[in-house]
């Protein structure tokens, strides 16, 4: 048999090969991750779901036999708020809601919040969650959130409701689907009547009908009203997702400067957009609310209506929120 006379030397070029390549190796990745970092998809994804606890205070003790909900790793809690703000009045933030996203398994929850829910406010005593922002600000929401039900987000934006109708109107209308029947009161631009309907199906809205849709209140409990805001975000994140919404982006990055307040960087925002491509709303985002069976009507008194919470049933609903598969 004949063998070869060298393969000494084989076998020390090929370890010079795979050293050298293993080196190069280690050199790109170490500019991938510092001087490219930001033109990378994989360290985009990274950094964009950065949990944002550095913006914070560190978060306070819960109350007494509240339990402090700590979210599993690479779950991330977010507040979307809307508000109706008014220069002469202020605001409050009518719609308060809860966002888990869990960046490992590409899926979410939102868990909304009655605006007349009756919290203790640290600092401050006891009044309804809708007065938090405009007292303290989001440093304030989130020490509330974490000392009466143990979920401290990081992270928020907060619209009006001007800024609210110019979404809707750069993605040239949404499409709600809703399993209920809706009537209110209305606006005659809306109907020369003043009343507004809307039945179980898929609806198109405008700015207008959208807005009207997610404030109707006067013949509707805000139970009702937590579960349209739901709908109606569900069909702007439907809507924002297409390939027309996506070439939207620059108009509603112009929004999100303008009438957003937010301290989330912008150039999260994209790539969070990057994400939510891959996300489902139909499968992928789980829906929750506080409602009946978590809270108990009281009469506050100074004679306002409120809603007592029921804060064992009220983690309950937000541990499950905050457990992906």
């Amino acid at each position: 048999m004949k063998t070869s006379k060298n393969p000494p030397k084989r076998q020390g070029l090929l370890l010079i090969f795979f050293s050298l390549m293993l080196i190069v190796s280690c050199l790109m990745i170490y500019l991938g991750a510092t001087q490219f970092r930001s033109m990378l998809p994989f360290f985009q994804l990274l950094d964009g779901f950065d949990d944002g606890s550095s913006l914070l205070a560190e978060k306070p003790d819960v109350n007494p036999g509240v339990t402090d909900l700590e979210p599993f790793t690479g779950v991330r809690l977010y507040m979307l708020l809307g508000t109706d703000y008014r220069p002469e009045a202020g605001f409050r933030t009518d719609t308060i809601i809860l966002v888990a996203v869990d960046g490992s398994s590409g899926t979410a929850s939102m868990v909304s919040f009655p605006r007349d829910l009756w919290v203790t406010i640290p600092g401050y005593g006891e009044q309804r969650i809708n007065t938090v922002m405009q007292t303290g600000g989001f440093q304030l929401l989130a020490n509330t959130l974490q000392t009466n039900f143990g979920v401290y987000p990081t992270q928020y934006a907060m619209i009006d409701m001007q800024g609210f109708m110019e979404v809707v109107d750069v993605l040239g209308g949404i499409d709600v689907t809703t399993d209920q029947y809706t009537g209110d009161a209305c606006e005659t631009y809306l109907n020369s009547h003043k009343w507004c309907e809307v039945y179980p199906g898929t609806v198109r809205m405008d700015r207008d009908w959208a807005l009207w849709y997610v404030r109707a209140r006067y013949s509707s409990s805000d139970f009702d009203r937590m579960r349209r805001n739901q709908e109606v975000l569900k069909a702007i994140f439907d809507k924002a997702i297409t390939p027309g919404g996506l070439l939207k982006t620059p108009q509603l990055m112009e929004i999100f400067n303008s009438r957003v307040d937010s301290n989330i960087n912008p150039d999260q925002i994209l790539t969070m957009a990057k994400f939510a491509k891959l996300i489902n709303s139909n499968e992928d985002v789980r829906r929750f609310t506080i409602g009946p069976n978590e809270t108990t009507s009281w009469i506050t008194p100074m004679g306002a209506n409120v809603l007592l919470p029921n804060v064992a049933a009220i983690q309950a609903v937000l541990q499950e929120a905050l457990t992906f598969d």
